[in-house]
């Protein structure tokens, strides 16, 4: 018998909501896993534009147990954020006895295989926390969104191979296999994510104050320190109608939690080698964020760490993450890249293109890219511990 599976699926009402949520629910509709092994969990943060729970309540209730899986639907009295909405969607999952959940974005839909591949990746290898789906584009499903985000030594992460075309795509992951057998990431996005319940039990999901932006790269990194397995499978294959921003405001979650990853994960003398590279890269930022007109953002995400209150969270993390974890720095900055990369849909919002030409400029490709690749060579030759 198939293990039983929830799909978290966090909505937020704004103006695509309705086409966004019934274009997700009609591909759900034909997928090929038994109805009665699955369970859609729709856990709703409140928004000013409304509410999108009674339009679910009204078109796909009705049809839920038949056509289509058994539903629940939880509704927030206030907005937690991705992180808070999928850790709700994990504890209905744990009462309601199912052994995987699968995060699946709003604005995503999916291939009839999606969930069955997934589970059998998992199932394959009991090492797994974390099986991330292959994510095309929904705008052009032959181009890729993310086959495996990848992470700076700095803590700037990106969607790999974003803009690739799914045969350019299917090149490398066969290429990488080689050395790579089980294809483990660097880590997963939080759009199309397969989590193991038993191992989100013992060591958590989501932290809730990072609300959103970095929550997967937290997730990721402590299911590695924990020695599980984070990787992609290929043939389960997802559709997310992507753009880096829609609002210029979500810059500020993304450099306050980068900081926050790097603070909580490395060890001391790591972060001592980092210092220079990093305030150097910390200055350059600001620089571009005033060019991009984010700086608000940026300044906002500084002055998050002058606060007392802050750091006693921080530490308190830290110091758990620090007692649990079971592999060096050596063996976990393996996985870090050292060029930051814009991951660019085409499609972009407010605020994004000032990033987008920074990160395509020539300073940012001739001179701070292989400065960074000759910097983080030289620190990482250093790291033993």
């Amino acid at each position: 018998m198939l293990p039983r599976v929830a799909i978290i699926y966090p909505t937020y009402n704004g103006p695509d909501s309705h086409e966004d949520i019934t274009r997700c629910f009609h591909t759900l509709e034909k997928m090929n896993y038994p109805f009665d092994r699955v369970e859609i969990i729709c856990v709703e943060n409140p928004s000013s534009h409304g509410a999108s729970w009674p339009f679910i309540e009204k078109e796909w209730m009705p049809k839920a147990g038949t056509s289509f899986p058994k539903m629940t639907i939880v509704k927030h009295e206030k907005d937690l954020g991705y992180s808070g909405a999928n850790n709700t969607g994990l504890h209905v999952a744990i009462e309601h006895g199912c052994d995987y959940i699968f995060l699946l974005n709003q604005d995503a839909d999916v291939h009839p295989d999606f969930l069955i591949k997934a589970v059998e990746r998992a199932e394959a290898d009991k090492t797994i926390m974390l099986v991330q789906s292959f994510v095309a584009l929904g705008q052009d499903k032959n181009k890729v969104n993310t086959i495996g985000n990848h992470i700076t030594f700095l803590g700037h992460g990106y969607a790999f191979g974003n803009g690739w075309t799914n045969e350019q795509a299917q090149t490398y992951l066969n290429e990488e296999r080689k050395q790579n057998p089980d294809l483990e990431i660097p880590f997963a996005s939080g759009a199309a994510l397969l989590v193991r319940v038993e191992m989100a039990k013992k060591i958590g999901l989501f932290d809730l104050p990072f609300y959103m932006y970095h929550e997967d790269v937290d997730a990721s990194f402590n299911a590695r320190m924990h020695g599980y397995k984070v990787v992609i499978e290929p043939s389960s294959i997802i559709y997310h109608y992507y753009a880096f921003s829609r609002s210029i405001k979500k810059f500020y979650w993304m450099e306050r939690n980068r900081l926050l990853v790097q603070f909580s994960y490395f060890k001391l003398p790591t972060l001592l080698l980092m210092l220079i590279p990093g305030m150097v890269v910390e200055c350059a930022s600001l620089l571009f964020a005033f060019k991009g007109r984010w700086h608000k953002e940026k300044i906002r995400s500084l002055l998050f760490y002058l606060y007392p209150s802050t750091w006693v969270w921080v530490m308190k993390r830290r110091k758990r993450i620090q007692s649990e974890r079971l592999i060096s720095d050596r063996t976990f900055l393996k996985w870090m890249s050292s060029t930051i990369e814009f991951q660019s849909s085409g499609h972009e919002g407010e605020g994004a293109e000032g990033i987008k030409n920074d990160a395509e400029g020539f300073i940012m490709k001739r001179i701070a890219n292989p400065g960074i690749t000759l910097v983080w060579k030289c620190l990482y030759a250093l790291i033993w511990w």
